[in-house]
């Protein structure tokens, strides 16, 4: 008879916030996951020069940064500007409010 695997507990809020903090780049361990697996692709030997080390950038910065905080700056410059502080502190807050805690910061 085959045997049935049962799901797993469902996580608790804070345990499932400490998982996310494993990812974060104010940990040691959780920097690396920003690298969007540089190290593996060196140690597999996909990046071995200064050549593939570029095109590996270019492509974080049009995949990732690009989409995400690249959006915040290209509306605060223009509000900076224009000297709308409180346009720029209403980005701030938000940006901060999407990062880790300010214990961690």
């Amino acid at each position: 008879m085959p045997r049935v695997l049962s799901r797993p507990a469902p996580l608790s809020p804070g345990a499932r916030l400490h998982l996310m903090w494993l990812a974060s780049p104010a940990l040691p361990v959780g920097g690396f996951s920003y690298s969007e697996g540089l190290e593996a692709a060196v140690d597999s030997g996909r990046v071995t020069g200064e050549a593939d080390a570029a095109a590996w950038l270019r492509d974080q910065l049009h995949l990732a940064v690009a989409r995400s905080d690249l959006a915040v700056v290209a509306r605060a410059v223009p509000a900076w500007q224009r000297h709308d502080l409180a346009r720029v502190r209403e980005l701030n807050d938000w940006v901060l409010q999407t990062r880790e805690t300010s214990e961690l910061r």
